[in-house]
């Protein structure tokens, strides 16, 4: 049959495990590759990381003369090697999500390749663009303002490890956070979710993305909205993606509710 998937789906299960195994090296490889290039540049990407803290302390604190410390002697190389693999891991996710997506393809169908091809494409700019968003939108604003809740007549005493974790912490979220119109595409094709019940709902999705902000970022405001406020942008593009998926398979939109309600209306029989 010609919407059958391909014989390599029907392969032994040993066969599937020595794969899975073969793209997990390749892919830790790859991982390991990225990490050494990264840290002949970890100087310089730690300073990238580094350059939001140090314009607000000039802006905030123009007498300190050194912007960050560290409180041992192998906490810069602790800092360092996690930058390092930080930013290896970024930049050879493309080729480590490839190799999930060959494991993956040989078991599907046409139209499903397809639209594997659309949903790896997507998480990947989805992705970069929620780490971008954060470290040349978020990151300057949302430093200075928490710094400037200081005390008066303090001065801030950072860590080098303490800023790594919070600056890392920030990148990440932003970039898996970005993936909600993904998440949502592949709800929207299971028929789990539909455009009028995203429309329905929309106020609950709303809060959700306030508390989900509250919990992931740090406590104040400004940080908070900066990460609600794209997601509440992504969401009503999820939205019309929804409501593309839901009209390409021939339905009118109609959600469970809807089918429940026709269901009560059926009386039983005496």
């Amino acid at each position: 049959m010609s919407d059958a998937p391909p014989n390599d789906a029907r392969l032994p299960v040993t066969e599937h495990l020595r794969e899975l195994r073969t793209r997990v090296i390749v892919s830790m490889v790859a991982i390991v590759v990225g990490f050494g290039v990264a840290w002949a540049f970890h100087e310089q990407i730690f300073d990238w990381m580094m350059q939001p803290y140090g314009r607000a302390m000039l802006a905030l604190h123009p007498e300190e003369t050194e912007f960050i410390e560290y409180r041992s002697l192998i906490e810069p190389v602790v800092v360092y090697l996690k930058t390092s693999l930080l930013a290896g891991f970024i930049a050879v996710a493309p080729f480590v999500f490839l190799q999930l997506w060959l494991f993956v393809v040989p078991g599907l169908y046409e139209r499903e390749k397809k639209m594997g091809i659309w949903f790896l494409l997507s998480s990947l700019v989805l992705f970069y663009g929620g780490v971008t968003f954060c470290r040349y939108v978020v990151l300057d604003p949302a430093i200075e303002v928490l710094l400037g809740v200081g005390a008066v007549n303090t001065s801030p005493n950072i860590m080098m490890q303490e800023y790594f974790a919070f600056t890392s912490r920030m990148l990440l979220v932003f970039g898996v956070l970005f993936e909600l119109p993904v998440a949502i595409s592949f709800l929207a094709m299971l028929g789990i979710v539909t455009h009028r019940g995203l429309i329905r709902n929309w106020r609950i999705a709303v809060v959700g993305m306030f508390v989900v902000g509250a919990m992931l970022t740090p406590p104040d405001p400004l940080t908070q909205v900066a990460l609600a406020v794209p997601m509440l942008v992504l969401y009503v593009f999820s939205i019309a993606i929804a409501y593309m998926i839901t009209k390409s398979r021939g339905d009118d939109g109609g959600d469970e509710s809807e089918a429940a309600g026709e269901l009560d209306e059926v009386e039983p029989d005496a």
